[in-house]
């Protein structure tokens, strides 16, 4: 009796094991599959159909052949050769894949092999790399036989040692709670989002006062819109439910949940679980880009306001032209043309890096006279005072037109946000095999922890109150050209004192 009592719980413990693994399998944001020594695919989850664009039931008895691009079916040739001939535990690969609707999906294959009743099967996680990075997961099908109750034993110890290792190595944190909210369970990725050791998250519950829980738009989110607590009481999956976390003393961030309920055998929920990944950094991205959005909109919006009342006047004024009003009113109009063209200049060029389109033209010319040629306007104006200084005989190979540009910038620079600082110095050296260029200002100088973000994208500097106009790509694209040459850029400021903005180039590269 006792060892029929003992063989009814591994029993037990063994299809809640299954079951667990058939719901992580069914949420998981991770594409994969089950393959024979055929490479015939025998299960596939929601995810992967959703990539390839077919349902389970039109892939599943298909070979993996069947969707891969011509010039890389060789790769699951050897993916083959390596598990089911070489006998090789795993296997990786970069493979390219055939959708339904004849796109093509580049995917990063991992494949490890598992034996079940004499059999050797291989489980494969296909991480989408066509437009997202380091999205790895790790899955393993959980099977077992139900023959005596040492081989349950046997089975069911397997099975959570595989079940353990997918939730320690998957690239999505997981937490299970308990059917009062209390966590029971967090993998190694639920305790790098949420900043806490494993130790601290089991002694909270799902919504816990420790931490806020916040709507994407900031307000407070109530407990009962939380995705663990609508799949608690609704026993329906929750998918893709972003919220905010608002730690008491660390930065806000933002995760998407996947959440359903885990039942027992008569149908009742016992606990629930959650996937979830951080997703602060899309949130940050598209908040990025709504901002630069209205900023291109309103920075456009000024110089064409300009230029539209300019040929207005002078439309009205075609018959009758005033020779005092006249230039004016066409400068007033060039100016207002010239501000638009660099807008647009710095929007095109901004693209062209962001698709690695820029090509260099490179040629010998020496620094100085590029120096004195690029700032001959600056010099006739009058306003300002160019110095230049150091080796005037230093040349270098390089495309002088993008340099001209960054060298523009960085004196632009000077007189937009060191206005006061009439003299700009310009300092040309050899520091081992490069050239190293200098722009130095007697401005206001830069906070420190404003200089960190000066050459991200998008990036507007203020001094004090005053917020400057632009795209906040000037120094963006300054340090990309640079870049692209093989060399550095960087700054070096003092509040009060100035700054330093410089560059450098190989001589010869």
């Amino acid at each position: 009796m006792e060892h029929d009592n003992q063989s009814t719980n591994y029993k037990q413990k063994f299809i809640d094991s299954e079951h667990k693994f058939d719901t992580i399998f069914e949420l998981t944001s991770a594409a994969s599959k089950i393959i024979n020594s055929d490479l015939i695919i025998l299960k596939v989850n929601k995810a992967l159909t959703e990539l390839l664009g077919f349902s389970a039931e039109q892939i599943e008895g298909t070979r993996i052949l069947d969707y891969a691009c011509e010039e890389h079916k060789q790769h699951w040739h050897d993916l083959q050769d390596a598990l089911w001939s070489r006998k090789l535990p795993f296997f990786k690969l970069d493979a390219c894949l055939i959708r339904s609707d004849k796109s093509l999906a580049w995917v990063n294959v991992t494949t490890i092999l598992f034996e079940d009743e004499g059999e050797t099967f291989g489980f494969t996680v296909l991480d989408d790399i066509t437009y997202r990075k380091n999205f790895e997961e790790s899955e393993k099908q959980l099977k077992a036989s139900l023959n005596n109750a040492e081989q349950i034993q046997t089975k069911l110890k397997e099975n959570e040692r595989r079940l353990t290792r997918i939730l320690e190595t998957m690239a999505e944190g997981i937490g299970i709670i308990d059917t009062d909210g209390c966590i029971t369970y967090a993998n190694p990725m639920a305790q790098k989002i949420l900043g806490l050791e494993q130790e601290a998250i089991l002694k909270r519950t799902f919504y816990d006062n420790s931490w806020q829980n916040l709507r994407v738009d900031g307000t407070v989110l109530p407990p009962e819109e939380h995705p663990m607590n609508i799949t608690m009481k609704t026993g329906q999956p929750v998918y893709d439910r972003e919220i905010a976390v608002q730690p008491p003393d660390a930065e806000r961030f933002y995760i998407s949940i996947n959440a359903a309920p885990l039942h027992d055998d008569k149908g009742n929920i016992v606990a629930g679980i959650g996937t979830f990944m951080d997703v602060t950094h899309r949130r940050k991205l598209t908040r990025q880009k709504d901002e630069f959005i209205s900023v291109a909109s309103h920075e456009l919006r000024t110089p064409i306001t300009s230029l539209k009342a300019s040929l207005q006047l002078l439309n009205k004024m075609k018959n009758n032209p005033s020779e005092k009003m006249l230039p004016n009113l066409i400068d007033q109009a060039n100016r207002s043309l010239d501000k638009v063209s660099i807008l647009i200049t710095d929007l095109l060029n901004a693209s062209r890096f962001n698709e690695g389109q820029l090509q260099l033209n490179k040629i010998w010319f020496t620094i100085a006279d590029l120096i004195n040629d690029c700032c001959y306007h600056v010099r006739v104006a009058g306003e300002y005072t160019i110095v230049t200084e150091g080796d005037f005989n230093l040349s270098v190979f390089a495309d002088a037109t993008r340099i001209d540009q960054v060298i523009m910038n960085l004196v632009n620079n000077c007189m937009k946000y060191a206005a006061e600082s009439k003299e700009i110095k310009v300092l040309i050296v050899k520091v081992g095999e490069e050239a190293k260029v200098s722009v130095i200002d007697k401005g206001p100088g830069i906070l420190p922890e404003k200089r960190t973000h000066l050459f991200e994208r998008y990036y507007r500097a203020d001094v004090g109150s005053i917020q400057y106009s632009g795209l906040g790509l000037g120094l963006y694209i300054c340090a990309e050209i640079i870049k692209k040459h093989g060399g550095h850029i960087g700054v070096e400021s003092e509040v009060g004192r100035g700054s330093t903005f410089w560059f450098t180039l190989p001589i010869q590269s």
